[in-house]
């Protein structure tokens, strides 16, 4: 029962993931030139802006871990 139930399930995803694959087929083939390059530059933009943020995190993150025994050792 639970097999069957799981296959349903399943099923009814893959159906549900084609049509949005459709969807995003034809309105791909829609978009024109101008609407895909701009698309591409704000995912180029977000993608540096995201870059920038994980890097900053990054850093904070590894100060906090090579002064944490510092300020563990101190009495």
């Amino acid at each position: 029962m639970a097999t069957n139930y799981n296959f349903s399930r399943s099923s009814l995803l893959n159906e549900q993931y084609q049509r949005e694959m459709d969807l995003i087929a034809v309105a791909l083939q829609e978009e024109s030139q101008d609407e895909r390059e701009e698309r591409v530059s704000l995912v180029a933009h977000a993608w540096s802006l995201t870059a920038a943020c994980f890097q900053s995190q990054l850093e904070v993150s590894e100060s906090l871990v090579y002064s944490s025994p510092v300020v563990l050792a101190r009495p």
